[in-house]
């Protein structure tokens, strides 16, 4: 057997995903001696196309080396079949490749053939171990692979690496860990740039557990961020976050063993506290928490007490007026909370139980003072709700049952009073008529529902009150006639027949200005199936017939080409039988055929031969 070494090149991602269902086609197995190989894997794209060694299409996914394989080619396929698995054991063996894939590991290859017929097939795959590869290919990596977290992970989603082995500080007895971005800010290609140094205990770093002094950079050079931490790797004093920009401060903090134990600021950008609170053990301390503007002026103003905010909270807008005031117990807000306007002028006022649910009656007002919305709730289950256009028109008005559900006719309104919508509820669920109406009072649309689903009649007009089409519904499906009218002159102009939305039954069309049928053709399972038949002034002016969707033979004007077969008209008997025999009736069909063909005609003579 031969062994072939394949070495790294550029990198790219693989995409994993596997349905239950793609491979259905055996793969013929034939006797060779397999072709062993060590190479690295590029990405594996799932569901793509080989050939079989009866050069048939077959589904495969392609695999793409980082060099060019035994068979002198950078990709190479497998099934399940291939490898004697099942496509559950199969797709399984491959997800577990993955991260030794992501993490650039070498694997141990096995192909069946490089020259036969077909594409070459992957049997088996491995990853690389001393035993089965050599050493030559279990190097120790040089590298250790970071998220932003500095949390280990693969290579290829990485974006921070530290380089091994970490230099010893005697001084410290610690070992040096420093940590570079994966990839150099735009307009810095090939210098690398610092993301973190700090020291550890372990020389593997395998813990990714700092000791002592840790300080992070943006890509920008600028500081993130300086800490410390203690013996056991726990955060331990103060703790300081940077915005990216030089030496502006975002946050400070301080911990104890891991754990936030003291004062805790955050900044904005010009330097100015935006908050400031006391912690202890990693719990808010009891006491005052305000919140400020950039400009140093109050924002907010809330108290803890047991993990808790508790008593009165205020917001407020930048000039000093209150924007918000609520009363909070246990964390939750009681009471009555009031919203204002920055004018001063009262927005919203709403009620709360001792257990946090809306109770009572909520207002919501214009910036004029005008009443704009009621809803009214017990325990936190609405009751009802109504609201008014400014012009103190009533806007909408909806009624609930005890549960907090739509109960009754929900309504709205146009500025102007007339009537929008009605839509009947029971219980949350639309029961009865849903009616919409245009701003003059003419009636657009009405859809009847019964338990929720469409049922009845339903109805649409145009902006001019002209009817536009009615569909009938039987359980939210189109059942029975489907109608449609003319805007210009409000004649009927198509009517189909449905059963569970489905087509079912005649499809017809009429004139728009005078009403008359024009055509009508039979549907069967959503296909037209059967005898269409088109109209003129003078009556039938042609059948066709159709099977599933197929015209299947066409007769242009049938009563005349009738009656002139009964007259002994040769030609016109050969067009009837010739339609009769393939649409509706053989017999009758050969009879007038028959007919023709005794009269010398060619054409009936041959279709009887071919018959």
């Amino acid at each position: 057997m031969r062994k072939i070494t394949l070495r790294k090149t550029t990198i790219a991602m693989i995409c994993m995903a596997y349905p239950s269902v793609s491979y259905l086609q055996p793969l013929p197995q034939e006797k060779s001696e397999p072709i062993i190989f060590i190479a690295q894997i590029d990405k594996i794209d799932i569901g793509k196309t080989a050939i079989g060694k009866d050069m048939k299409l077959l589904l495969a996914d392609r695999f793409y080396f980082k060099s060019k394989t035994p068979c002198n080619r950078d990709t190479l396929s497998a099934r399940p079949q291939s490898f004697g698995l099942t496509p559950k054991a199969y797709a399984e063996k491959i997800r577990s490749l993955v991260p030794a894939v992501l993490d650039d590991r070498y694997f141990y290859f096995t192909v069946d053939q490089c020259d036969g017929e077909g594409t070459s097939m992957l049997t088996d795959i491995e990853i690389c171990t001393e035993a089965l590869c050599g050493a030559e290919y279990m190097k120790k990596s040089l590298y250790i692979w970071l998220n932003g977290e500095i949390k280990a992970t693969v290579k290829r989603r990485a974006e921070l690496f530290v380089e091994l082995p970490l230099p010893f500080d005697k001084e410290k007895k610690l070992w040096k860990v420093v940590g570079w971005y994966i990839e150099p800010q735009e307009g810095n290609a090939g210098k690398k740039r610092m993301a973190f140094e700090g020291y550890t205990d372990e020389e593997s770093f395998k813990q990714q557990r700092f000791i002592g002094e840790l300080k992070s950079w943006y890509k920008s050079g600028n500081i993130s961020g300086t800490a410390n931490y203690n013996k056991e790797g726990n955060l331990q004093g103060r703790y300081d976050a940077y915005y990216d920009e030089k030496d502006k401060k975002a946050e400070t903090a301080v911990f104890a063993n891991g754990l936030m134990s003291g004062e805790y600021i955050v900044y904005y950008k010009n330097g100015a506290i935006e908050s400031q609170r006391q912690f202890v053990d990693n719990k808010i301390a009891d006491g005052e928490c305000p919140h400020y503007y950039e400009d140093g002026s109050i924002k907010q103003q809330h108290s803890y007490l047991n993990q808790h905010l508790e008593g009165p909270a205020f917001e407020y807008f930048a000039d000093g007026k209150i924007k918000e005031k609520s009363t909070y117990r246990q964390g939750k807000v009681v009471g009555e909370g009031v919203i204002y306007f920055p004018s001063g002028q009262i927005r919203l006022i709403s009620h709360k139980n001792d257990r946090g649910n809306d109770d009572g009656v909520s207002e919501e007002y214009s910036e004029e003072g005008k009443l704009l919305s009621t809803s009214t709730y017990k325990d936190g289950k609405q009751l009802a709700k109504k609201s008014w256009y400014e012009n103190g028109q009533l806007k909408q008005e909806v009624l609930f049952d005890s549960e907090g559900r739509r109960n009754g006719a929900a309504k709205e309104w146009f500025a102007n009073g007339q009537l929008n919508t009605s839509v009947s509820y029971k219980h949350d669920v639309k029961d009865g008529n849903a009616e919409e109406w245009r701003e003059n009072g003419q009636p657009k649309s009405l859809y009847p529902y019964k338990d929720g689903k469409l049922d009845g009649e339903s109805k649409y007009w145009d902006e001019h009150g002209k009817l536009q089409f009615t569909t009938m519904y039987k359980a939210d499906k189109k059942n029975g006639p489907d109608r449609r009218w003319s805007l210009n002159t409000g004649k009927m102009t198509e009517e189909v027949a449905y059963v569970d939305d489905i087509k079912n039954g005649m499809k017809k069309e009429f004139n728009d200005r005078t009403g008359k049928l024009l055509s009508a053709v039979p549907y069967v399972d959503g296909d037209m199936h059967g005898t269409e038949e088109t109209y003129d002034q003078d009556g039938v002016s042609a059948i066709r017939c159709y099977r599933k969707n197929e015209q299947l033979a066409a007769l242009y004007k049938p009563t005349e080409i009738t009656n002139r077969a009964n007259q002994g008209d040769a030609a016109a008997q050969y067009e009837l039988g010739k339609y009769l025999l393939t649409c509706t009736d053989s017999a009758a069909g050969m009879a007038w055929l028959e007919k023709a063909a005794k009269q010398g005609n060619s054409a009936a003579r041959l279709l009887l031969t071919q018959s």
